[in-house]
This record gives structure tokens, C-alpha cells and sequence, in this order.
């Protein structure tokens, strides 16, 4: 830039030095002694500084060179009282980091808090014992009383989940890391399109479910270094080859209360874990729309089954269940305890 700069003032002065000769030797021709024709044409063309302003003028180049001349100015100011330019330094990023991270906190919390289709309606049943209302329970359920809820008429999808300790295995240290199993209707559920590959999806509970991974993109960029070519791979966990189908995006973070995930697994393996009796499932339920929460606990309350005197017994009335406690209110960042509240119908 600064090189195109002296060209054209170069080009400009050596075209108007040309000009000015040319208008003196007319001049003289004209019979006027040549030094009286060089003054003549000086007064009446200018000098050659005044007309390459005028020129960068002219094409909008002279707040350029202002701007140039402030920021050489401030250089020079800020080399001659070196601990003013370092406050004035530490203060500009100070204030950068400050607005940076209160824009951050203010977009995932109010702007855009959860990238699932229809956060609005997705609700997080705890039980809350009344006695000890800001201690909220997540409670489990078995494959069957799982197929019980989905029936629900306000119910228009459930998510079952499950979280577990894992380790990477296969490599030369084993690398502990933290696994969610998901019902095979998680891509439905959440309906957020995969970086690459694709979701868990209900043919991966096929033949007692198939040995597929799903990575967490911050998992993704840690461990295979954000590599393009990752799917069809092999990821070795607890000893068992799992192929790698999907990278989730940057913004899918589940499951925020809890602790994310790693890595993403269909439900349907969890038969085969030895240290879980039984098929369990803490629930998350996405209700039809324009449905009311009032109306979705009394819709619930008569659900005929074993797991609703287990689960309820240790609150009086079905008010007490957050049946109708939204999603889109957990702050982030909070412990389960903080960041649940207690919600009526």
C-alpha cells in the first residue's frame, strides 16, 4: 500500500511538472523571458505539492493519509511514555475481554440457549420433594415405563438418556472420557443437522444396536484434531470398536446440566454393559405444540403403571413433578441443584 502510495504521488507530481513546463514554454513563445515564464506558470498552475493534494482529494485518498498521520502520531506518543502505554494497553484489553464475555454469557443464556428444534417445548422432569424443594431428584425409567410415557397424549417425543464414565482404550494410554447413551430418536428429538456424517437414528437399535459413535465437536478437535476424514473410523472405548457415523456442531452441547458428552452412543447398547441391571433411561419430554403445562400434568396423572407410585411416592401431588419445568430456563454454567427451580402448574 505504502508503495502504490509514492508511485502515484511520483506519477501525479512528474505529469504536473510536465504540464507546468509545457504552459512555460508556451509562454515563451508568447515573448516572455523565460524566467518571467516560469513564474507566470507557477502562479497561475500552483506548486507541485499543492496539486497532488488536490488530487488525493480528488480520488478520496486524503482520509488515508490523515488516518496514516494520527496513528505515526500516537506511535511516537505512546514510545515516549512507555508505562502510559502500557495502562492504556491493559485497559483496552480489559475492556475487549469484558464485552467479549458479556455477550457471550448474554447470547447463550437469552439470545440463543439451546440450538434444539422446539427448546420452547422440550421440559426436564425432576421430582421435588416438597419438604426440600431446592434439592430437585432426576429419576430414572425402565424401557418399559419409557414406552408408557411416550404414549402420553401431550407428549410428541421423549428423550431417554443415560450418562457413563468411559475410557478410550487401544492406544498407549487409556483416556478417560465421558459417554452419553441416547435413544435411537435423539436425531429426531434435537433435529440439529451433524457437522459431518449424520445422528443416531432408530436403524441403530437394530439387531440388539449397532457399535456407532457420535463425537462432541470439542472432543472432535481434541482428539483427531478437527480431521474431515474421521468418519468410517474406528474409536476404540472400553475395550470394544465402536465406527465413528457423526460430528455434532459447535453449538451441541448436551447435556448442559449434567456434564457434556464426549461421545454419543444408541441406548440399545446399554444391555450389554455388566454394571447396569436394567435398561435405564432419565427422561427429557418435548410436548405437542400449544400444549399447556397444566394440562400436561393432568394429562400425565392418570398413566396407568407400576413406576408411577415408585417415582411419585415421596411427593403429594403431581404439581410437585416438573413435568412442566422448561428446558430453556436452566442457566448455564450452574450446578444441578443451583441452576433447578421448583415450577407449578
Amino acid at each position: 500500500m505504502a508503495h502504490r502510495c509514492v508511485t502515484h504521488h511520483s506519477d501525479v507530481e512528474e505529469e504536473f511538472r510536465s504540464t507546468l513546463d509545457a504552459y512555460k514554454e508556451d509562454l515563451i513563445r508568447q515573448g516572455l523571458p523565460e524566467e518571467e515564464a516560469r513564474r507566470k506558470a507557477r502562479i497561475d498552475l500552483g506548486q507541485p505539492v499543492a496539486q497532488n493534494e488536490t488530487y488525493r482529494d480528488a480520488i478520496g485518498l486524503r482520509p488515508f493519509d490523515e488516518l496514516g498521520g494520527d496513528f505515526r502520531y500516537g506511535l511516537r506518543a505512546l514510545r515516549r511514555n512507555p508505562s502510559f502505554a502500557a495502562v492504556a494497553v491493559l485497559s483496552l484489553a480489559l475492556g475487549i475481554g469484558a464485552t467479549t464475555a458479556m455477550f457471550s454469557l448474554i447470547y447463550a443464556v437469552l439470545l440463543h440457549p439451546y440450538p434444539y428444534a422446539g427448546a420452547d417445548r422440550i421440559m426436564n422432569p425432576v421430582i421435588i420433594d416438597e419438604q426440600h424443594p431446592d434439592e430437585p431428584l432426576w429419576f430414572p425409567l425402565s424401557k418399559e415405563q419409557f414406552d408408557d410415557l411416550r404414549l402420553a397424549v401431550p407428549v410428541d417425543s421423549p428423550l431417554g438418556f443415560n450418562s457413563s464414565h468411559m475410557e478410550i482404550t487401544g492406544g498407549a494410554l487409556p483416556e478417560d472420557i465421558s459417554g452419553i447413551y441416547l435413544t435411537e430418536n435423539a436425531g429426531i428429538f434435537f433435529s440439529v443437522h451433524p457437522l459431518l456424517g449424520r445422528n443416531i437414528e432408530q436403524s441403530d437399535a437394530e439387531n440388539g444396536g449397532h457399535s456407532v459413535v457420535v463425537l462432541n465437536y470439542r472432543f472432535w478437535q481434541r482428539h483427531f484434531s478437527g480431521d474431515p476424514h474421521i468418519l468410517g473410523r474406528t474409536l476404540e472405548i472400553n475395550y470394544t470398536p465402536y465406527t465413528i457415523i457423526g460430528v455434532m456442531p459447535r453449538s451441541f452441547a448436551f447435556n448442559d446440566s449434567m456434564g457434556v458428552g464426549d461421545v454419543y452412543l444408541p441406548g440399545s447398547l446399554m444391555r450389554d454393559l455388566a454394571n447396569v441391571p436394567y435398561m435405564a433411561y432419565i427422561p427429557w419430554i418435548k410436548f405437542r405444540p400449544h400444549v399447556t403445562l397444566a394440562a400436561a400434568n393432568a394429562a400425565l396423572e392418570p398413566i396407568d403403571g407400576t413406576w408411577i407410585s415408585s417415582v411419585w411416592s415421596v411427593i403429594r401431588t403431581l404439581k410437585t413433578i416438573t413435568s412442566c419445568r422448561s428446558l430453556t430456563s436452566i442457566n448455564r454454567g450452574r450446578t444441578l441443584s443451583d441452576e433447578m427451580t421448583r415450577c407449578t402448574a
